[in-house]
């Protein structure tokens, strides 16, 4: 491993914490559900998983895994953390798809993230004229020729509002586009703000046939996230999709962290069901192509249906929740703690040009690794990190 490298490792790992870039060599034991998560990106297979685990026993960790696995078969990903108190509410498909627009990333633009990556993206291929799986059929469709008036190719307006707007080249319009993408609600009372200059100071450009009050009519909701039940917030989701695919990748995995958050954090029963339903819909596949993937706990499920019950709510279909797809992984061994830190001794080593299993006994591997088997499980594998790195710091201080 590169010494530059291997130091940004240890830094990390003195945390307890995998360093980003190396989820994957950091990665020992439970082979059986990263075979499971690589045959569903070699099938690229839609619908959606639950990743069951106990707190702090590797849900995020196995999360970042799929993320850099992921970019490197060739997917766009974006990892979403939710967090009602930071309006990132999984009732509010709005608010979700403005997170997911944060977070994305593209395999062709590695550490760049949000929505300026796969409009950028897009704009170069329908300039170039070098579009990969779908042809330059599609950017033709997609632009109406160059004339940008009219579209069937994306289903969401707002969406094509944003890209063409985009492909116009003006930095001051693409910053108010990632605003306004990132952050749709604060934008609901001023659509005619929008049209104006998204639509009306850009006509030099294009050719709309619309009328003006199309565009901020509360009918139509051209620039609305939240009309219809979230209907263009879905819409939108497809339509990403689809510009991912149409760049030459293999379409969105979608990551959500934290998703025990539905349940501690929004108090209202009825923002709750509105949660599980969206739930519902990315396991049906039907409203988003891609790949999704949820982080729980085990008793997640159970947790669900208790609480409808204790708030009178019988008349929802709790076989939904016994349906949903999931794997529970399995806990890291004695083992599994050897060979990391093998693979923990072998970084430092490269990291300060020293050679550690010269120096740092078997026998105190060995206690380290019996007082860190005995921590709880939640917090084992972090301890183990921690206090394999402690001693080899010391040991090269020595």
């Amino acid at each position: 491993m590169d010494p530059t490298l291997a130091r940004r490792a240890i830094e990390s790992l003195r945390q307890g914490i995998p360093p980003t870039g190396l989820i994957r060599y950091f990665t020992v034991g439970r082979e059986s559900e990263i075979n499971a998560l690589e045959g569903r990106f070699e099938n690229n297979k839609c619908g959606a998983l639950l990743v069951k685990a106990n707190y702090g026993s590797g849900k995020t960790h196995l999360l970042r895994f799929i993320r850099e696995d992921a970019l490197a078969q060739g997917f766009a990903v974006s990892s979403v953390t939710l967090d009602a108190k930071s309006a990132v509410r999984f009732n509010r498909m709005d608010q979700i798809v403005g997170a997911i627009w944060r977070g994305l990333e593209l395999p062709t633009d590695p550490g760049r993230q949000g929505i300026r990556t796969i409009f950028e993206r897009s704009r170069r291929q329908i300039q170039e004229g070098k579009a990969k799986n779908n042809g330059q059929l599609f950017w033709n469709s997609l632009t109406n020729d160059g004339r940008w008036d009219f579209s069937e190719a994306l289903e969401s307006p707002a969406m094509f509002i944003a890209l063409r707007a985009w492909t116009c080249g003006k930095i001051s319009v693409q910053d108010l586009v990632e605003d306004w993408m990132t952050q749709p609600w604060n934008y609901y009372a001023r659509r005619k703000y929008l049209y104006q200059e998204l639509v009306e100071k850009l006509r030099k450009y294009f050719r709309d046939p619309r009328p003006e009050w199309k565009f901020y009519s509360l009918t139509d909701g051209i620039f609305n996230f939240q009309m219809q039940d979230y209907v263009q917030s879905w819409d939108a989701l497809r339509d990403l999709d689809k510009l991912v695919r149409a760049c030459g990748m293999n379409g969105v995995i979608l990551l959500f962290d934290e998703f025990e958050d539905v349940l501690n954090n929004l108090t209202r029963i009825d923002l709750q069901e509105a949660a599980f339903w969206n739930l519902f819909r990315f396991y049906s596949g039907k409203q988003f192509p891609g790949m999704t993937f949820f982080a729980v706990t085990p008793e997640f499920v159970d947790k669900c249906k208790r609480l409808l019950m204790a708030k009178g709510k019988w008349d929802m279909d709790y076989n939904q929740f016994k349906a949903l797809p999931s794997f529970e992984m399995s806990p890291l061994e004695k083992p599994h703690l050897e060979k990391l830190a093998e693979k923990i001794m072998e970084t430092h080593g490269a990291a300060y040009d020293w050679e550690p299993d010269a120096v740092m006994k078997a026998s105190e591997l060995k206690r380290i690794l019996s007082t860190c088997m005995s921590v709880r499980v939640q917090d084992r594998v972090r301890q183990t990190i921690k206090e394999i790195v402690k001693a080899l710091d010391h040991h090269l201080e020595s």
